[in-house]
């Protein structure tokens, strides 16, 4: 990783966390009310997933607001070192906001009494990985390509995708009659070609994302 990446990407969370911090911490404290308040245990990690695929907005939203596409045309560090840094960005906060929904669902099944059997943490943390990445992968190209507001409807789109899978997951019964006891760890191989495609996915993403920036009028 250059030198100019990680140099945009401190800069690029200092300044999120100066200029939004309400913006960075509601949507964590968010996801401690949900995952400490939910029946199921776990259900948190995925409901850090969710919120963090819900947040990818976040950044972009700053730099409209603070004219900071313009500073970031100008300034000698490039392009594609800003949507790197972007993406390098985004990824820390996905692992904070997994992270947070981890262990607010380890303390709350602890303090309910609860058993919280590690194959079902390893499922719930792989397809928290699949979910963020999945969004990433989609929704940042977008904004590099139209900007915060032009592209707010893309926000929408997880939640959607979300629910409508958990809608047919019931309709269909796939959930029905499933205790903790039955839910088994990711095979190995499994667990891996989910890793390789979603960082398969960032890389494609990346590259069109930086492609679109390029070519973008700021």
């Amino acid at each position: 990783m250059s030198t100019a990446i990680i140099r945009f990407a401190r800069f690029d969370l200092s300044t999120t966390a100066r200029t939004q911090p309400a913006r960075v911490l509601l949507p964590l404290l968010f996801i401690v009310v949900l995952a400490a308040t939910l029946p199921a245990p776990g259900l948190g990690i995925v409901v850090g997933a969710v919120i963090a695929a819900v947040s990818a907005s976040i950044p972009f939203q700053g730099d409209e607001r603070g004219r900071l596409d313009t500073l970031y045309g100008v300034a000698p560090i490039g392009r594609t070192a800003v949507v790197l840094g972007r993406y390098v960005t985004m990824i820390a906060f996905g692992i904070a906001a997994v992270g947070v929904g981890t262990v607010t669902a380890f303390v709350s099944a602890s303090l309910r009494h609860q058993e919280l059997p590690w194959p079902l943490v390893a499922t719930m943390l792989l397809a928290a990985v699949a979910c963020v990445g999945v969004s990433y992968a989609f929704q940042l190209p977008w904004f590099f390509l139209l900007g915060f507001t032009r592209g707010r409807p893309m926000i929408y789109i997880p939640v959607a995708i979300v629910a409508v899978a958990g809608f047919i997951a019931g309709r269909v019964g796939w959930l029905e009659g499933i205790g903790l006891a039955d839910v088994l760890a990711p095979a190995p191989g499994v667990a891996a070609l989910v890793l390789i495609g979603v960082i398969a996915l960032l890389g494609v993403s990346a590259a069109v994302s930086v492609r679109v920036y390029r070519r973008r009028e700021l």
